[in-house]
C-alpha cells in the first residue's frame, strides 16, 4: 500500500509513516501489525505491482537505493539494452529532473544502435522453451523455439531441456517478414563474415520505446516523436567496404596498396554489389569505385601508415584478447583460432569477434 504525501519533506514521511503504522497496530488485535517499510522519493507508480523509484529504509539514509518492481529493469523476458537504457534514464530523471536530458540520452544512445556501435551481447533474448506443450492450431511457434528446433535439425543432440533458456537475435529480413523469419542463433550472426545484420530498427521501435514509453509516457512525453525527428546517422557497414575491396573493377589505388581482396562467399547481401561512397580514411563522399578521395590519394604515404597503423592496431588487441582468453580456459598457441571459448556470457567474446571481422576486410 502506497500512502502520498503531497508537499512533505523526505523526513516529514519517515515520520507520518511510522505515525500510521502504531495507529493501525494499536487498533487491531494481536499479532496483526502493519509494518512501515521505506519512503520512495522520487517515484513512478505505473500500474499494480510495478513501479520504480529512489527508496530510503530509515530516515539516516544518504545514499538511495534504486527500487525496481515488475518493469523490464528487472524482467528477464528481454534484452540487456532495453533494462540499460530503461535504468539510466530513469536515473537521470530521478537525479536531473529534466526531461531534456533524458531526450539528450535516448537520442545518444539510438544514434549508437543505428550507427551499429553496441555489443551483440546486449541485443540477445533469452526466453524458455517448452517444446511438446504448444497448441498445434497456433500459426507459428514462439521465437526461441524456433530457433530451438532449427539446431535440433542439424544436430539432434540440441534438444533443449523444459523450460530451458534459448537465447536468439532478431535480425534483417525480407520486406514484409514476420519476427518468426529474422530470429537465429547469435553465433549465427557472430560468426566471421556472417551475411546477417542486427535489425536495430526492431530493437529501437518495438522493444526500447515501448519500455521508455509506458514510464515517461506519464509526463507526457512522446518517445515516437523523439525517434521520428532525431537526424539518422549515416552507417557505413563492413559488407561495403567488403564489397570496395572485392566487387567491381580494381581501381589504381587499391591496386598501388596492395589490396586485392576477393570477396567472402558466404556475403549475399545486396549491399555487397554497391560500391562504398565514402572514403576510408577520412570519411569524405568519394566517385565512382574509388576507395579513397582525392584529397587523401595526393600522398599515398599517409593512406598507407593509416591503413597499417590501422591494422596493427587491431592486431595487437586481438593478441591482448586472445592472451586474456587463454588466461582464463587455455588456448593454442595459433592467435585467431586458438582460443576454443564460445561462451555467450563472456564480453571479452564479443570483442573478440568484432575485432577478427574488422581484420577480414
Amino acid at each position: 500500500m502506497f500512502v502520498l504525501l503531497k508537499g512533505r519533506s523526505r523526513e516529514e514521511a519517515f515520520r507520518i509513516g511510522k505515525e500510521i503504522a502504531s495507529l493501525v497496530t494499536a487498533s487491531n488485535p494481536d499479532p496483526v501489525t502493519l509494518k512501515f517499510e521505506k519512503v520512495y522519493h522520487p517515484c513512478f507508480l505505473l500500474t499494480k505491482k510495478r513501479y520504480v523509484g529512489y527508496s530510503y529504509e530509515n530516515p539516516e539514509q544518504n545514499e538511495p537505493i534504486f527500487d525496481a518492481k515488475g518493469i523490464e529493469t528487472v524482467r528477464r523476458d528481454t534484452c540487456p539494452a532495453v533494462a540499460k537504457m530503461l535504468e539510466r534514464s530513469l536515473r537521470i530523471m530521478f537525479e536531473e529532473q529534466d526531461l531534456v536530458k533524458v531526450k539528450s540520452y535516448v537520442e545518444r544512445q539510438w544514434t549508437r544502435i543505428l550507427s551499429g556501435k553496441v555489443s551483440i551481447q546486449d541485443f540477445i533474448f533469452a526466453k524458455e522453451v517448452r517444446l511438446g506443450t504448444y497448441s498445434a492450431r497456433a500459426s507459428s511457434l514462439p521465437p526461441a523455439a524456433i530457433v530451438a528446433t532449427k539446431a535440433m535439425l542439424s544436430d539432434p543432440r540440441a534438444e533443449p531441456r523444459y523450460a530451458e533458456r534459448v537465447p536468439y537475435v532478431v535480425i534483417h529480413g525480407e520486406p514484409g517478414a514476420r519476427l518468426v523469419d529474422m530470429v537465429i542463433n547469435p553465433y549465427g550472426l557472430l560468426e566471421v563474415g556472417s551475411p546477417y545484420r542486427l535489425n536495430e530498427l526492431y530493437y529501437i521501435t518495438k522493444q526500447i520505446i515501448p519500455a521508455l514509453q509506458r514510464v515517461f509516457g506519464l509526463l507526457g512525453v512522446n518517445l515516437n516523436k523523439w525517434f521520428n525527428e532525431m537526424p539518422r546517422p549515416t552507417r557505413s557497414t563492413l559488407a561495403k567496404r567488403q564489397s570496395a575491396l572485392g566487387h567491381g573493377s580494381r581501381d589504381s589505388s587499391s591496386i598501388r596498396l596492395g589490396w586485392n581482396k576477393k570477396p567472402s562467399a558466404k556475403v549475399a547481401r545486396i549491399d555487397t554489389y554497391y560500391m562504398s561512397s565514402h572514403c576510408t580514411i577520412c570519411g569524405d563522399t568519394v566517385q565512382g569505385s574509388e576507395i579513397f578521395c582525392s584529397h587523401c590519394l595526393k600522398n599515398e604515404a599517409v593512406v598507407a601508415t593509416v591503413v597499417a597503423g590501422r591494422t596493427s592496431k587491431l592486431e595487437r588487441e586481438i593478441q591482448h584478447l586472445a592472451a586474456v582468453c587463454g588466461h582464463c580456459g587455455g588456448a593454442d598457441w595459433i592467435v585467431e583460432s586458438g582460443v576454443k571459448c564460445v561462451s555467450l556470457a563472456c564480453p571479452v567474446f564479443y570483442e573478440r569477434r568484432k575485432i577478427q571481422t574488422e581484420l577480414r576486410v
